[in-house]
């Protein structure tokens, strides 16, 4: 054993109980190198090394035999399994001892008559390590599988989000043709005027009158007042604006004293009446038994 083993083991005896992963490969592989070349994905990891191994039955009657120098060559039998998938032959015991700086025969020993190995053909290997080895791979399937599941649902999402945006973007260009083909409200009061003044029949201040009542916008300014109706024939509605006197003024004060008008009158009208009658030639006249009343002159 080199001086290397012996002073790792040197500064760890006196904490043999702490957990720890050692790396025994590490000590063993700074020689000839011809053994290890085969580097596989399997030695970028780990394997645990149990905190209370030192206690194992089989490894007390190993270290009984050959101390904390047989600890360290079972273990570093163990990486080199693990770097090999389990698997060793054990027809070449002279390379493999060189391999790890160790005693031919102290390796064999250890490999065929402590119990620690198990043979199958020309081949060894460790049952502790292949246990091992097997929860390794079910962590990583269980991983990759919680990875394609992430990834299938992160492209469910944006698949998702894609559609609601191609719906949206739908929308947004249904609606700019909408409102490209929907004329203006103020396009839309200009042809409705040409429309209403093309009926020469009728006399241009009634049409004038019919066109300003029609065309006064709602709140939003989005339509004007004859849009809202549910029908609308524009030579129909000025025949009925013109022979229903809409655009006459109703409440035509009339040029003479209407006494019962008079009194029904508020004080604004009363007043406004009053003014009319003066400008025709009446006047006021009380008198104490009838009461007041306009005559004209």
């Amino acid at each position: 054993m080199n001086k290397q083993i012996k002073h790792h083991f040197k500064n760890n005896s006196n904490n043999p109980s702490s957990s720890l992963h050692i790396n025994f490969f590490s000590l063993f592989s700074q020689g000839d190198g011809g053994l290890f070349s085969k580097i596989e994905t399997m030695k970028k990891t780990y394997f645990p090394h149990d905190s209370n191994a030192r206690n194992d039955y089989k490894l007390i009657k190993l270290r009984s035999k050959y101390n904390y120098e047989g600890f360290g060559i079972y273990f570093a039998l163990l990486e080199l399994l693990f770097s090999e998938n389990n698997k060793l032959r054990i027809d070449d015991f002279e390379t493999l001892a060189f391999g790890l700086q160790c005693d031919s025969a102290i390796l064999k020993d250890i490999i065929q008559n402590f119990d620690l190995f198990e043979f199958e053909d020309d081949f060894f290997y460790s049952k502790r390590l292949s246990k091992t080895l097997d929860d390794i791979c079910q962590k990583s399937l269980k991983a990759s599988e919680n990875a394609k599941k992430r990834w299938n649902n992160a492209i469910a999402m944006r698949s998702h989000k894609e559609q609601i945006c191609d719906i949206n973007a739908s929308k947004v260009n249904e609606s700019k043709v909408k409102k490209s083909k929907v004329k203006k409200i103020d396009d839309r009061i200009r042809d409705f005027k040409k429309s209403v003044f093309s009926h020469n029949d009728f006399d241009n201040k009634d049409l004038e009158d019919f066109f300003l009542y029609w065309t006064e916008k709602n709140k939003s300014g989005t339509k004007f007042r004859a849009e809202m109706e549910r029908t609308f024939s524009i030579p129909l509605r000025i025949a009925r604006w013109c022979n229903n006197g809409f655009n006459k003024d109703k409440n035509k004060l009339p040029d003479y004293f209407d006494e019962v008008l008079y009194k029904k009158m508020d004080m604004g009208s009363k007043k406004e009446y009053e003014k009319k009658l003066k400008q025709n030639g009446f006047s006021y006249s009380y008198n104490p038994n009838s009461g007041g009343k306009w005559i004209k002159k």
